[in-house]
């Protein structure tokens, strides 16, 4: 039997990956969900073996993509600035639409956690559109940003030293999160970054997303609220 018939008949049984190879999927790849950011086609592994303390983390690493932006992407938490000493209530929260379509947000919800928190507490519901590649800022009541706030929240919510911002679509699963300063709680991903100050924690650049905090953020000394990072 030539080797050419010989590859042919493999194929023909057991299917051509069982011969050639099912390629290199990751972790992430073919556990699609599975609590896992979908983000990228690699996402948090970058295209190895997903670490097992991101396997253990569970459903609190990375979120889900949203079924209706394709291509496996979802709606990012781009921007977030603390209250500082002189007013707690200055913040924002800054999302990013990377999808080619608008993406209704309204039953959507973003939620907090303390540092060692293992509970949500929520910021505010949302109910506005963001549109492709475009940002939606939610802000806080005394916020002093330049760009004008889409939804305002009705007091300070983020701890300056530590904690964790996640974003939850209607059904509750967790779409993105970031966990800053010492934040060990399950929005962390991969490793947090580190507190803001009287800056902010900003995606370098708008919209990065390979499920590492501490890589995907830089802390901004000039917060760019509704802008690109």
């Amino acid at each position: 039997m030539s080797r050419f018939t010989a590859v042919a008949l493999a194929a023909a049984l057991f299917g051509p990956a069982a011969f050639f190879g099912a390629g290199c999927a990751s972790v992430e790849d073919a556990n699609s969900g599975g609590g896992l950011d979908l983000s990228t086609p690699d996402g948090d592994d970058l295209g190895t073996t997903a670490p097992a303390a991101d396997l253990a983390r569970g459903g609190g690493d990375g979120g889900s993509a949203t079924p209706s932006c394709g291509g496996g992407k979802h709606i990012v938490v781009n921007e977030v600035k603390v209250g500082t000493a002189a007013q707690a209530s200055d913040e924002f929260i800054e999302l990013y639409n990377p999808c080619t379509n608008d993406v209704d947000l309204t039953n959507w919800t973003l939620v907090y956690r303390s540092a060692a928190g293992t509970s949500d507490v929520t910021i505010i519901g949302l109910g506005k559109t963001i549109v492709s590649n475009g940002f939606l800022l939610v802000v806080g009541p005394a916020y002093t940003g330049g760009a004008p706030g889409d939804q305002t929240y009705n007091a300070g919510k983020l701890a300056a030293a530590g904690g964790g911002v996640g974003l939850r679509d209607p059904t509750q699963a967790l779409v993105d999160s970031v966990g800053y300063g010492t934040a060990t709680n399950a929005f962390v991903e991969g490793a947090p970054v580190n507190a803001p100050g009287d800056g902010s924690i900003a995606r370098t650049p708008s919209g990065i997303d390979t499920n590492h905090n501490n890589l995907d953020f830089a802390v901004a000394t000039t917060p760019t609220p509704g802008a690109a990072n």
